[in-house]
């Protein structure tokens, strides 16, 4: 029986890496299990909240590790790797994720092998060649997307119930009680129809690895939230999908009809154009008591720069319908994209205090490798780019004491105009925070 790991990273740079799952883990395990049954032993190895260098006494010997790889965990996940190749050095050691995909050599000089593309049919493939003695490929390539709705739905019986079944994760800022729920994360669907070029990962497509947008059949996310309702006694769940509702009114309404007919609480997030009368009205009746919109910035010069293709009036349409259906409404904003007008912060605020959102998520722009912006910074007037994986992320916690840095640095003159200096990003991101905070519009 080969006894198999799948390593989840201390993800200590979040302020509570417990607020998420490791749904990669949950999916790849169950898909194991559900080909191999017996002639596998299966562990999810999770080091959260433990300290990297005491990580190695938390992984158990296993004949093959599997690795999901983020920009943000590859330096300690290279680190696990090289600690465990002296501890137990007959241990094969597989990765996938986005990072492995964008630097697939560099990776590979740290792994056995590479999981490209969708993993449940190359992963099989993977280990069939290890149970029957053949030599691992260095590189395990799905060509096209996989069908999801013909595997099952994740199980978590890989973790302690304490870990997936947890109060807190659906709490409104108006109405006292839902922050008791036992919640959860689920996600019900793959990849994202959009292409904003500061978070859609073009460059995987030269790999034939495009995110093809997928949800799961609606009957498969009904059995999966009342597997979650029986053996967690869940309550209420937050969708962690890119696009929380189906883009089209004649997939949406199957999709939250299946979510209302099991009686839950749920909160997500969506594009602005998806909210209709129709979609919000839907929404509430099936449970939604929060939506998160990605609305990124106020100027329309830089939703047009940054391909967002969404415009001011449908994000001021969207708030209303979702906050007449008595649905909480939170934005997600980032400062320091191209193109924004030297009084950005004013006009962001005039922004806020006419639509009055329930909260607002204010963030810096990191350049994510694999992302347009990151292969072609000519073309949004970055000089530099900081490569060094452990900065990728400018700050640990949203509002304690932090000092936010970029990630880049713009030239003088941009093909949009002068580009704006970091400390000029930094001094308004740091008012626009304050101003957001100290009216009530800040998460506490």
């Amino acid at each position: 029986m080969l006894k198999i790991g799948f390593i989840f990273p201390s993800s200590e740079y979040l302020f509570d890496p417990f607020r998420g799952d490791p749904h990669t883990h949950f999916q790849i395990l169950t898909v194991l299990e559900h080909h191999f049954g017996d002639g596998v032993d299966l562990l999810l190895i999770d080091l959260r909240g433990i300290k990297r260098e005491f990580a190695i006494y938390h992984i158990p010997e296993c004949d093959v590790y599997l690795h999901s790889v983020y920009t943000l965990d590859y330096s300690e996940q290279a680190a696990i790797v090289k600690n465990l190749r002296k501890r137990y050095p007959k241990a094969k050691h597989i990765a996938g994720g986005p990072h492995a995909a964008v630097f697939q050599e560099e990776c590979l000089k740290v792994f056995d092998s590479l999981i490209l593309g969708d993993g449940e049919e190359s992963i099989i493939e993977a280990i069939n060649d290890i149970a029957g003695k053949k030599a691992l490929k260095k590189k395990y390539l799905q060509n096209s997307p996989i069908d999801i709705n013909v595997y099952p739905f994740p199980k978590r019986k890989y973790l302690p119930e304490s870990t997936i079944a947890r109060p807190g994760l659906v709490s409104l800022r108006k109405k006292r009680g839902y922050e008791k729920l036992l919640s959860t994360t689920v996600i019900f669907s793959r990849g994202c129809y959009s292409k904003c070029a500061f978070c859609h990962m073009s460059q995987l497509e030269k790999f034939n690895l495009g995110h093809r947008f997928r949800y799961r059949l609606p009957k498969l996310i009904e059995e999966e939230i009342e597997y979650l309702k029986k053996e967690y006694n869940i309550k209420a769940i937050s969708l962690l999908d890119e696009i929380g509702i189906p883009p089209n009114s004649k997939k949406a309404t199957p999709y939250l009809e299946a979510i209302g007919r099991t009686g839950i609480v749920w909160k997500g997030q969506c594009r602005v154009e998806g909210i209709t009368p129709d979609i919000a009205g839907l929404a509430k009746e099936s449970g939604c008591v929060i939506m998160c919109l990605g609305v990124e910035s106020v100027s329309q010069k830089s939703l047009d720069i940054i391909n967002k293709k969404i415009n001011l009036e449908q994000t001021k349409k969207a708030i209303e319908l979702l906050k007449k259906n008595d649905i909480e409404v939170r934005l997600y904003m980032i400062l320091g994209l191209p193109g924004e007008p030297d009084d950005i912060v004013e006009q962001t605020w005039s922004f806020i205090k006419e639509t009055d959102p329930d909260l607002i998520y204010l963030c810096l722009l990191t350049l994510r490798p694999g992302t347009d912006m990151y292969d072609n910074p000519q073309k949004y007037g970055f000089k530099y780019i900081n490569t060094d994986w452990d900065k990728t992320m400018h700050l640990f916690s949203r509002y304690k004491d932090e000092l936010p840095t970029l990630t880049f640095e713009y030239c003088e003159n941009t093909p949009w105009g002068r580009g704006h200096s970091r400390d000029e990003i930094i001094k308004n991101y740091l008012e626009l925070q304050r101003r957001i905070i100290e009216s009530g519009y800040g998460p506490h």
